[in-house]
């Protein structure tokens, strides 16, 4: 039987679904004969993890198919790391026929399986794959931005081919696509999509294939949240899906005037399923502002959004400049290491012992080698410094910007024991994520902007990222106005 789970934003589709997974297992249904694939690996892992807090007796290891569709075929078909085309490749691929390749990687992204490049050939031929059609078709759908050669893609699409061929490697589409052609499958009882509304056509082929080995099939989604279109993702195929429609109509995150302005967005598409769902009963705020100087984030839980990084990271020096911690998709604001020092050298001054490791660390952000090696505990005074002042004063090897900035998050009563409180991303990388207070840039990229403009599905598309960046809040909605008011989204 095949059931189809749709839910806006905030409706637990994953809380559905895990609840169903628990039920298959409590009326005996093997672990190995089920099978959880999202389209992410952090919602996989999520997923899975969900469901060992109330099955406490087993290990990560007994869900061994609680994984994305590429790593269940990687692992399913006993491929290796070095089996896998990696940067290096493609940059020779690049050198051999004179085409400048920076990067080129599935990997360095938060996406698994998502292929990125500086170069728009290849983005082009990796769509093509994913589309299951030629890299030419794809360049006749004219999704591109820049001037593209129409013979390159030709050649460089036969260069790969015949790369991976000489040096036997593959690509992640690859992948799905040696699982499609292989003789044998798993069987399951049971498999469970989520994210669904993201997969590209080729992963929908793998689902079939899994689907003809399945007696039950769960796949949930929205498609007002198909905001993958630019990697493949094929959102017509979860409207399609032949199944028992399961509508969740309860978002427990959204409050009310959260939601309006959601479902004016929304409103935009063309091409959608129709629903019906209830917000909280709160009525939450919507803010305009026209900067992010203008807001307090001083409290509570932030998530700044952004449409692309190089927004994002314009937002970086003002909360630098407010004192306040944050994170992002290159870590934390300040290192866990440096401020384990600042901690020690605190303790220290205050008389406590301190190991050598954790000397020999205060030592390097004071610029001096500290030469013991044993294993041992110092008071300050057994070492011998003559300079005791505070940490601000003596961590030569730590920028005067830097100082600053920690001095003033502790001035501001940042905890930077705790995870931080303002996380910055895209759009694109927040999917799934929540917050409190969600800070929105209105702004747009000139490349943005022309993309949508390409067709009535690109559009769709663009409303679409614009209806998951607002249904993140939990309460409040602060946008930000754009500078140019020519690229800014209209909300």
């Amino acid at each position: 039987m095949n059931y189809k789970v749709i839910g806006p934003p905030g409706t637990g589709k994953t809380h559905y679904l895990l609840n169903k997974v628990k039920e298959y297992v409590k009326n005996g249904t093997p672990l190995n004969r089920i099978g959880y694939f999202a389209f992410t690996r952090k919602a996989a892992r999520e997923a899975r993890d969900r469901f060992l807090e109330e099955f406490t007796h087993l290990k990560k290891k007994d869900l061994k198919y609680f994984q994305t569709l590429h790593s269940f075929a990687f692992n399913y078909l006993g491929l290796k790391e070095e089996d896998v085309m990696q940067e290096e490749h493609y940059r020779s691929v690049g050198e051999s026929i004179g085409v400048r390749i920076k990067y080129a990687s599935y990997e360095i992204n938060e996406y698994n399986g998502i292929f990125t490049s500086n170069s728009e050939y290849l983005n082009i031929i990796s769509l093509a794959q994913v589309k299951q059609i030629s890299s030419l078709d794809q360049l006749d759908l004219n999704e591109h931005l820049g001037k593209i050669e129409r013979f390159k893609v030709d050649i460089i699409s036969k260069e790969i081919a015949s790369y991976k061929k000489t040096y036997n490697l593959i690509d992640f589409t690859d992948m799905i696509q040696k699982f499609i052609n292989c003789d044998h499958c798993p069987k399951f009882d049971v498999i469970f999509i989520d994210e669904a509304q993201d997969l590209s056509l080729i992963q929908w082929n793998m689902v079939k294939k899994l689907q003809e080995n399945s007696d039950d099939v769960y796949i949930a989604g929205d498609d007002d949240q198909a905001i993958f279109g630019w990697a493949g993702a094929d959102v017509q195929s979860f409207i399609n899906f032949d199944a028992k429609e399961i509508p969740l109509t309860k978002s427990n995150r959204i409050p009310k005037e959260v939601q309006e302005i959601a479902l004016k967005i929304i409103s935009k598409i063309n091409d959608r399923i129709d629903k019906t769902y209830k917000p909280r009963d709160e009525l939450g705020s919507i803010n305009t502002v026209f900067s992010i100087n203008q807001l307090d984030m001083s409290k509570g839980s932030w998530l700044v959004l952004g449409r692309t990084n190089e927004l994002i990271k314009k937002v970086i020096p003002i909360l630098k400049r407010k004192g306040i911690y944050f994170e992002n998709k290159s870590g934390k604001s300040i290192s866990e290491g440096l401020y384990k020092d600042i901690l020690n050298w605190e303790k220290w001054r205050k008389g406590e012992k301190l190991n050598t490791i954790e000397i020999t660390r205060i030592f390097e952000r004071m610029n001096k080698e500290f030469k013991e090696k044993l294993d041992k505990e110092f008071t300050l005074q057994e070492v011998g410094l003559k300079n005791k002042g505070p940490w601000y004063d003596v961590f030569e090897t730590v920028s005067p910007q830097l100082i600053a900035y920690i001095r003033s998050m502790r001035i501001n009563g940042e905890d930077l024991r705790l995870p931080p409180r303002v996380k910055l991303s895209t759009i694109h990388g927040a999917k799934g994520g929540e917050a409190d207070n969600i800070a929105l840039l209105q702004d747009q990229t000139s490349n943005t902007l022309k993309a949508s403009k390409k067709s009535t599905s690109k559009q769709d598309e663009e409303n679409r990222v614009w209806y998951v960046a607002v249904t993140r809040a939990k309460q409040n909605l602060f946008l930000i106005r754009g500078k140019d008011r020519r690229k800014e989204y209209r909300i």
